[in-house]
């Protein structure tokens, strides 16, 4: 008898498996480049930089590797630390506030609110809006000469210009960041709420647990995915404040609000320290890094999948 030949399916296979591997690459190609352009060439020069002494005015012939010079400099320079110090601060209020209200916002949107659509869109609606627009609107609102200032004082109270007081700046541009960003938290923690099921609740109320221990207990556990990925996503936002700073308070008053992501652009394009402020912004970099390891190992303690 003779042999019947195999089927060429695992040829045809392999041949569609490139054709779409092919597919694949091209649509990601763009973003591929313009990542390598943009952010892979820029950030592999700004190691180069950090280990030598270079400003805008250095010629080529100068140039010289000075080591780690310029991370001394990082840890040894108190304007440099006090940024640091201002920029922890800043993601101590940041981070805590957004998570919090995210999902105390998202919780009671979650029931059977009066124009809950409604409220939901006005929540999310600063997440979409021009920073630089919403600083402005604020600088008014908290400025000297505010209607809101003025009617404190005609009410016989003395308030504090928030954006001008050196203890306060801080905290308050920290706080309308949140205000801006608790859209995009709201909606998320919203989406992880509706997908608890529901018997796992309503077997917890039966079994008497209230309606705090039902939070705690069985809906928090549930949504500890959301929650984990929200917290990365708020600490490495917390330290991408160089826009509401610079268009609030531009540093001020003083130094009050001059954190690490402000020092870094005065250093570079102001002092003309370039190699200093790469080792900067590398400092930093490290720095997120740090925070996501120790966020990835401790996510298998807490959260449930």
């Amino acid at each position: 008898m003779k042999k019947e030949k195999a089927p060429k399916v695992k040829a045809k296979t392999s041949l569609a498996q490139k054709k779409e591997n092919r597919a694949g690459l091209m649509f990601i190609a763009p973003y591929l480049i313009f990542f390598t352009v943009f952010t892979g060439i820029p950030f592999l020069m700004a190691i180069a930089m950090s280990f030598g002494n270079i400003t805008y005015i250095t010629k080529l012939d100068n140039l010289q590797f000075e080591g780690l010079k310029n991370f001394i400099t990082v840890f040894t320079n108190k304007e440099i630390r006090d940024s640091l110090l201002r920029t922890f601060v800043y993601t101590l209020v940041y981070v805590p506030l957004i998570m919090v209200l995210g999902f105390v916002f998202a919780f009671i949107l979650n029931k059977g609110v009066f124009c809950k659509n409604g409220i939901r869109s006005l929540i999310f609606m600063p997440y979409v809006s021009n920073m630089v627009a919403i600083a402005i609107v604020f600088k008014v609102l908290l400025g000297n000469g505010s209607p809101i200032i003025q009617g404190l004082q005609g009410l016989g109270f003395d308030p504090p210009l928030l954006l001008q007081d050196m203890v306060l700046a801080l905290p308050t541009t920290a706080v309308i960041a949140v205000w801006k960003g608790l859209g995009l938290n709201m909606v998320v923690y919203l989406g992880a709420l509706q997908d608890v099921p529901s018997e796992l609740v309503e077997a917890a109320q039966i079994d008497g647990a209230t309606k705090w221990q039902r939070i705690r207990h069985v809906i928090i556990p549930m949504i500890s995915p959301t929650t984990f990925f929200l917290l990365i996503s708020s600490i490495t936002g917390s330290f991408q404040n160089f826009t509401i700073i610079q268009a609030l308070t531009e540093g001020g008053p003083g130094q009050a609000t001059t954190v690490m992501s402000i020092n870094i652009v005065r250093t570079a394009f102001t002092k003309y320290q370039t190699s200093v402020a790469s080792a900067m912004a590398l400092v930093m970099f490290v720095i997120v890094m740090i925070v996501t390891l120790i966020q990835w190992r401790g996510q298998k303690k807490w959260v449930n999948y």
